[in-house]
């Protein structure tokens, strides 16, 4: 590992200095294997706000718009500081690492100041309106459609597995613009307000009795022109842009993460549970740090700008699967009769929450087609 300059290590202590000042204790680890949605939720929109007052909640952003334009090794410092404290997502930590460097990107100088600093400051909290009943990982066939009107567009549809749509003010929504163009030619990204008739919002209750997932129905809701995204028909872009920000930045972010549930895991197993799945545990352990080195390639290639690509997928590939791998392991090394202990308990919900990872953001079998066709390999025969 290089050498910290003298930037980046006191970079470190700020970081530091700051969470200890305002993260509470029993709000570290917050969201692994919670029960609680609305607890949850209002601890993660406070950590939001004390973010923004300290003037941290934006790592990759431009000065300009808010944010704290850190270099690839200063992003690593700022986040391997907040993982190794436990500290929770920030409520709109989707917002910020996945619409906000769109906005930055493509969007006018009025709608970033209208935007973003209501985002960073998690007075409107948003959520993200891309997947339907029958197109997931396939956006390409999404069915929500937007006609122009005088006051703008009209948008019809449904969205589906919807995060913490029940709690969002606004949400950035595809929806077909042109149905005559070609499937990736006629999409369009709306931004809209969820407070407004048209809107429906109805949580789903997933396998571990939370509500975070939703459906959202859309039924001429209004989206002003100046709520439109870049041009008509750009939206297939914005989203690969997108998509590409939450697989190597929001989730790398979670990747690094996981060094410290690997602690916590030879923590609760202890020197003898440890020993006895001691060739699964290496080969997980192996596999955390492998992620990790990916991770931060692409968290540096964020941070001057430069695509990640196909590694974007692979970081999410790894980490996924690495992830419900750890998770499995500790189950089956503690085995069902410690669940009634509350820090077994936690584990068992984390791995019940963990079944979504490999489905969410592209699916594993959409991230292993995306690296063969950058690798140049024979599409699948059909």
């Amino acid at each position: 590992m290089a050498t910290e300059t003298g930037n980046e290590t006191d970079l470190r202590e700020r970081v530091r200095r700051f969470v200890e000042e305002n993260l509470p204790p029993e709000w570290r680890g917050t969201g692994h294997g919670a029960r609680d949605d609305d607890a949850v939720a209002e601890i993660r929109r406070e950590w939001g706000r004390r973010l923004h007052a300290g003037g941290w909640v934006a790592p990759t952003l431009g000065e300009a718009n808010g944010g704290l334009a850190l270099s690839g090794s200063a992003l690593l410092v700022y986040l391997e500081e907040l993982a190794l404290a436990g500290a929770p997502e920030p409520a709109n930590s989707n917002a910020i690492g996945i619409l906000a460097p769109v906005l930055e990107a493509f969007a006018t100088p009025e709608q970033c100041a209208r935007h973003l600093p209501s985002m960073l400051a998690h007075d409107v909290l948003w959520c993200q309106g891309f997947s339907e009943p029958d197109a997931g990982s396939d956006l390409a066939h999404l069915r929500t459609r937007a006609v122009r009107a005088d006051d703008g567009w009209r948008i019809t549809g449904q969205k589906v597995w919807t995060t913490n749509a029940v709690h969002a003010d606004r949400c950035y929504v595809l929806a077909r613009t042109d149905p005559e163009a070609d499937a990736h030619r006629g999409i369009s990204l709306f931004l809209v307000d969820m407070h407004q008739p048209g809107v429906e919002v109805r949580p789903l209750r997933t396998i571990v009795d939370t509500r975070e997932f939703c459906e959202v129905f859309l039924d001429d809701a209004t989206a002003r022109a100046d709520e439109l995204v870049g041009e008509p028909g750009q939206g297939w872009g914005l989203a690969t842009f997108a998509l590409e920000q939450e697989r190597a930045s929001l989730l790398g972010q979670r990747a690094l993460r996981m060094s410290g549930e690997l602690t916590a895991a030879y923590d609760l197993l202890g020197p003898e549970g440890a020993a006895r799945v001691e060739r699964d545990l290496g080969r997980t352990h192996a596999a955390v740090r492998a992620t990790e080195a990916v991770v931060r390639r692409n968290l540096a290639m964020l941070a001057a700008k430069q695509s990640p690509g196909a590694l974007s997928s692979v970081a999410k590939l790894q980490w996924s699967e690495t992830h419900q791998r750890l998770l499995e392991l500790v189950a089956d090394a503690r085995g069902p009769e410690h669940f009634t202990d509350e820090r077994d308990l936690r584990w068992a919900l984390a791995l019940l929450h963990s079944r979504a990872e490999t489905i969410y953001a592209g699916t594993s079998e959409i991230q292993r087609n995306l690296i063969a066709r950058s690798a140049g390999l024979p599409g699948s025969r059909r």
